[in-house]
């Protein structure tokens, strides 16, 4: 079983992955859409909306995080 000092230290670590694989994935699925519509530009669409999406879910964890030590009063 992993301590809850470890549990924590692992939420905090898996943030850093949000926004590159978010920006990952919008540049991926833009890529294969330039291929699918011979374009040039759908790519950095889906860069740009893979930037807006995980900072978006990277800061939706931090407050779930800060709501959950509140809670606590740790």
């Amino acid at each position: 079983m992993i301590p809850l000092f470890d549990k924590k230290l692992l939420r905090l670590t898996s943030l850093a992955f949000i926004v590159p694989s978010s920006m990952l994935v919008g540049y991926g699925l833009g890529y294969l859409l330039d291929k699918v519509f011979s374009s040039q530009s759908i790519r950095m669409v889906g860069l740009f909306l893979g930037i807006v999406a995980g900072f978006y879910e990277l800061v939706k964890e931090i407050l779930k995080y800060n709501k959950n030590l509140d809670e606590k009063g740790n």
